[in-house]
């Protein structure tokens, strides 16, 4: 009897050193599961943390980049504006420009001596071109200007080279001989009349030119 008793408490006593150690490694598993699921969640943590820095890095550069790109862009524009400013600035201030005017007032005080036909070329006001701003290319003549003028306006220009130089004969149908034996176009600089031929007299810039028909 005593000892099947003391069979059954070794066979409890094995009993609980194996239940305990069984015990012991499902703690132990536990804690094993635990700690790996820790250190992939702290690794994927790390990863989208890593992520997300270089996504925010490249956006960065990106914007930069495009910022950078944009200021450059605007710098080139304003400096061909600039470019652009300075050329018409320069090219203004290079211009030549003169004034013409064309007249026929005598007429009106000699109607009777117009020839028939040609009151209708005569304005009321006796002002066929009233003062005009032209410009003219370097060295161009009285008769350049007189003649780019016309053509401007429409207005019907006669003329002729002779030994003097060009000859101004009619002006708007106004011809030579139209309102008298002496009668015909002449022309003033500045208030004077030049000794040359309207051809050969070289315009300067600013100059008033005044072509009038005289009785």
């Amino acid at each position: 009897m005593k000892k099947q008793i003391a069979s059954v408490l070794a066979l409890i006593l094995l009993l609980s050193a194996f239940w305990g150690c069984s015990n012991s490694l499902l703690t132990y598993n536990s804690l094993t599961t635990t700690a790996t699921s820790v250190i992939t969640t702290q690794n994927a943590t790390e990863k989208e943390t890593q992520t997300a820095a270089s996504k925010t890095a490249t956006e960065t550069t990106t914007a930069k980049t495009t910022t950078a790109q944009k200021k450059e862009t605007t710098k080139i524009t304003t400096a061909k504006t600039t470019v652009k400013k300075t050329e018409n600035k320069t090219h203004t201030q290079t211009q030549n420009y003169c004034y013409i005017t064309i007249e026929c007032k005598s007429v009106l005080d000699n109607m009777d001596n117009l020839k028939e036909g040609h009151e209708d070329f005569v304005p009321s006001n006796g002002i066929i071109l009233g003062k005009t701003k032209c410009t003219f290319e370097k060295n161009a003549s009285v008769y350049d200007v007189l003649k780019k003028a016309c053509n401007n306006k429409g207005i019907k220009l006669s003329a002729r080279d002779t030994v003097y130089g060009v000859y101004v004969s009619g002006i708007n149908n106004l011809d030579e001989f139209d309102c008298s034996q002496q009668s015909g176009w002449v022309y003033t600089v500045n208030g004077s009349s030049p000794s040359v031929s309207c051809g050969k007299f070289t315009v300067s810039k600013g100059d008033e030119i005044i072509f009038k028909y005289v009785c």
